[in-house]
């Protein structure tokens, strides 16, 4: 009996390994991301520790006086020459038109006052 058995179970074994194995398609579809972010712990620019946007701003330092003089001279005002150029107010002396002015530029490029001399 023992022998019929083993007989059986080789027959078995030699079918299951005789048998033509089938490529299987997936046909799901799995993404797995793992975020690396720039910071400690688990803060990440922008976001809380607790998962809440917080925007992050870049600092705004403005125009430069050079950059002021120019927006002066795109004017139609010559001849300009700073008088002072501390943040966030610049100051020219410039003329136009024959006559002379005193130019206040902001930092934000914007001309803010213009005032005869």
């Amino acid at each position: 009996m023992l022998t019929k058995s083993m007989i059986a179970i080789a027959a078995v074994l030699v079918s299951l390994t005789a048998l033509p194995v089938q490529n299987a398609e997936a046909k799901s579809h799995v993404d797995f991301n793992v975020g690396v972010g720039i910071g400690v712990g688990g803060f990440y620019p922008g976001y809380g520790y607790g998962g809440v946007y917080a925007p992050v701003y870049e600092p705004y330092y403005g125009v430069s006086c050079g950059e002021a003089r120019s927006i002066v001279k795109g004017s139609g005002f010559y001849k300009v020459t700073a008088i002072d150029c501390s943040a966030p107010s610049y100051k020219f002396v410039a003329w136009q038109g024959g006559n002379k002015y005193k130019v206040r530029v902001n930092a934000s490029g914007n001309i803010t006052g213009v005032t005869p001399l």
